[in-house]
């Protein structure tokens, strides 16, 4: 097997179209499937020195984040915290230390395990992810790429996430097996327009009920453009329980994460909104 140890981005996709190879993108889910012998690649292509995909950075009304920014990078930056609290609170549970130092967001993306603890805060802070191929760059959102299958074509780099900076009050809860390590049961990052306690838009994305992290429209509709009091935290936690009830069906899961569900939701507003519905 091939491996390679591109300088640039444009040096990894003429690699990733020659070769047909993966890319290697932190590795905590690649080494592992292929020590499982879950996949086979031809070669690899480590994209750890190309430095512009390590960037965290703010341009243009936009959070921009480079797809080999890594968990441990973005739940030490004081910028992701101000910007993206339900991100950077997605990072502090998000496996061991030694995990979060080596996963990477591009990574996160590229494996899309319907439990990845960056996507739902993603998703909820209407994120786009910048892609590079052969063909060109091309910008889309996060929630109309998580629909295509399959997710990238083959070359494709993951090169950026770009959040744009709405003023968005954001919270993110999940649910795992255990406090250290753990991997999520059930997540929710919520993100609102919030006003004098006043809810303007809202987006919440759940993690680990469907095959894909995604965005509930219905919970948009009904959550939207109220009072913000313990009877919205109510109406809230009601019509969560009813979409994951719908998502899982008959699944033996269902009815354990119908009912934890509740509790995470209300973590998550907790994060960023105090017992009551006043605004920290």
């Amino acid at each position: 097997m091939n491996y390679f140890q591109p300088q640039t981005v444009g040096q990894a996709v003429n690699i990733a179209q020659t070769f047909e190879a993966t890319f290697l993108a932190g590795g905590t889910d690649l080494v592992l499937h292929m020590q499982t012998g879950k996949i086979h690649p031809n070669a690899i292509i480590d994209l750890g020195k190309i430095s512009e995909l390590k960037e965290i950075k703010e341009t243009d009304g936009y959070l921009e984040i480079g797809s080999m920014a890594t968990f441990a990078e973005l739940g030490q930056s004081e910028l992701v915290f101000q910007k993206a609290l339900a991100l950077w609170l997605a990072c502090q549970t998000m496996g061991s230390p030694q995990i979060r130092n080596q996963a990477t967001l591009g990574g996160n993306l590229g494996n899309c395990s319907p439990a990845a603890d960056g996507l739902p805060p993603l998703l909820a802070l209407g994120a786009e992810v910048r892609l590079i191929s052969r063909e060109g760059d091309e910008v889309v959102s996060l929630e109309t790429l998580l629909s295509r299958t399959p997710l990238l074509s083959q070359g494709t780099l993951i090169r950026e996430f770009r959040i744009p900076l709405k003023g968005l009050q954001s919270g993110f809860a999940k649910l795992g097996r255990r406090k250290a390590l753990a991997i999520a049961r059930l997540s929710v990052a919520i993100a609102i327009e919030l006003e004098d306690n006043r809810v303007g838009k809202v987006r919440v994305a759940l993690g680990a009920v469907g095959k894909r992290a995604y965005l509930s429209e219905i919970l948009a509709r009904e959550l939207s453009d109220q009072e913000l009091n313990e009877v919205w935290i109510e109406k809230g936690i009601e019509g969560v329980q009813r979409v994951v009830r719908e998502a899982l069906g008959a699944r033996a899961s269902a009815p354990y994460k119908r009912e934890a569900v509740s509790g995470v939701f209300r973590e998550a507003l907790g994060t960023f909104i105090p017992e009551g519905g006043t605004k920290v």
